[in-house]
């Protein structure tokens, strides 16, 4: 990394960044059924493609529940800042879902977001790192529950500095969520959107005309739609791309195929982000390094990449 470089990482899940020694230890300690798998690693790793989203989803998805104390999640928050400062970033914003994780431990979701939130206050102070944490709506559990999960982060008002959503992006609108979102902008958050990933360029332009994003998570399936890429270049809504995972997704057929240099030549915002560096087994630092070496872009562009990234920034 050049020394003048920032290192910011803007979309990053709490819930991919689940430590496999952690997971395992608490799995023994609750005889949680991955302390038994065969091979559990296998199960929170991807060692490659997978073909598709819902299969590296499940590889996110197999820790949480092993995390069933409100310490544990104080526990997660703290590690994963501890990571994220041990890598050397300058700023990072982790995501995660107090409504995923109900569902899977049983847990209260507001009593969630202390615990998280005091591990990563605690570790921040002790670091010396720039964190924001957003929170993430699920997309599946529809627009029923979406005032519900809003009114969660609301609660912490103090807590979160945006909004996000994630899940079927393909089978549940956007427009749905224009709401709850509406809510989520009139109390002062930021909002981010998983868009353009596992479905097309309609899927960014909802995110923008009916959720307001100012950024989109991932979005590298915008290339597909030269007036899109025109749209997210002049607004400056920055795309949070993440090489690996989308190698990992499919959403890229490799890295030197990967659509990120089509977003860069069009003008587009591009921040380099982690999205789940437990299950991707990676850093930041060590994107730059992919990028630089195995998609191809130069030193010029690396630096273009991180500036955008500081300038899309949620916090401070």
């Amino acid at each position: 990394m050049s020394a003048s470089r920032p290192l910011i990482d803007l979309h990053r899940h709490l819930e991919g960044t689940l430590r496999v020694a952690t997971t395992l230890e608490l799995a023994r300690r609750d005889g949680h059924p991955l302390a038994s798998a065969p091979d559990p690693e296998d199960l929170l790793v991807a060692h490659g493609p997978l073909g598709g989203l819902l299969p590296y989803l499940a590889k996110v998805d197999a820790a949480p529940s092993a995390f069933p104390r409100l310490d544990d999640w104080h526990r997660a928050g703290r590690e994963c800042v501890e990571d994220a400062a041990a890598d050397g970033l300058d700023h990072v914003e982790v995501r995660f879902s107090p409504w995923f994780i109900r569902q899977e431990t049983g847990l209260a979701p507001e009593a969630v977001v202390d615990a998280v939130a005091d591990g990563v206050r605690s570790a921040a102070e002790q670091a010396g790192l720039s964190v924001g944490l957003i929170g993430t709506l699920l997309r599946d559990l529809g627009p029923a529950r979406a005032d519900d999960q809003v009114s969660t982060l609301l609660a912490r008002p103090d807590v979160f500095c945006a909004i996000d959503i994630a899940g079927n992006e393909a089978g549940v609108p956007a427009a749905d969520f224009a709401r709850a979102f509406g809510r989520a902008r009139d109390a002062g958050l930021h909002v981010t959107v998983h868009a353009g990933e596992a479905a097309g360029p309609f899927s960014v332009w909802d995110a923008v005309r009916h959720l307001g994003a100012e950024r989109i998570g991932h979005g590298v399936r915008s290339v597909e739609d030269p007036a899109l890429l025109e749209y997210l270049a002049s607004h400056r809504v920055t795309l949070e791309v993440a090489l690996t995972s989308n190698v990992h997704t499919s959403a890229a057929a490799s890295y030197g195929e990967h659509p990120v240099r089509g977003l860069l030549a069009a003008g587009v915002p591009v921040a380099l982000c982690t999205d789940d560096p437990r299950t991707s087994v990676i850093t930041l630092s060590g994107e730059f390094d992919v990028a630089r070496a195995e998609v191809g872009l130069s030193e010029a562009q690396l630096d273009r990449i991180a500036a955008d990234a500081k300038a899309a920034v949620f916090t401070g």
